[in-house]
């Protein structure tokens, strides 16, 4: 699998990447599912999603959806007559991968930077935050 495109996230103030797809949760609860077509090897899931931290809580600002067709879809595809919305829906880990590129990993998220910032939601609330550094040691 090839390195995948990261999320937009705006944490304090912020804009990162993100390596967690927290829209995927609520497309999987869907009876009727929408047709979302990959847009390429860099992006299987073929939507990409703009995030917000505001007040403790996490929100869809933005989205771009392909469905296989030469326009995409914004958020009105899957949100009707919504401008962004509330992440109540998901609950586990973001992971966001920042710093210094120090291994890249043609797969997933499997690329190693400088730091990661690990943010930990409750039905779409910030319950914890945690920063770790990451080292890399040679083998040769």
């Amino acid at each position: 699998m090839t390195a995948q495109m990261h999320e937009i996230i705006f944490y304090k103030g912020e804009e990162y990447g993100m390596a967690t797809e927290p829209l995927e949760p609520y497309l999987e609860s869907l009876k009727n599912k929408p047709l979302i077509e990959p847009t390429s090897t860099a992006c299987w899931r073929g939507y990409l999603g703009t995030w917000e931290v505001r007040e403790k809580k996490l929100y869809l600002i933005g989205l771009e959806v392909s469905t296989g067709g030469l326009e995409e879809e914004g958020m009105d595809y899957i949100f009707q007559g919504k401008k962004e919305i509330f992440a109540g829906w998901f609950s586990g880990r973001i992971i966001i991968p920042h710093g210094k590129l120090l291994k890249y990993v043609h797969m997933g998220y499997e690329s190693i930077y400088e730091k990661e910032l690990y943010l930990d939601f409750e039905n779409g609330i910030l319950v914890d935050t945690l920063t770790a550094q990451n080292l890399i040691f040679d083998d040769d």
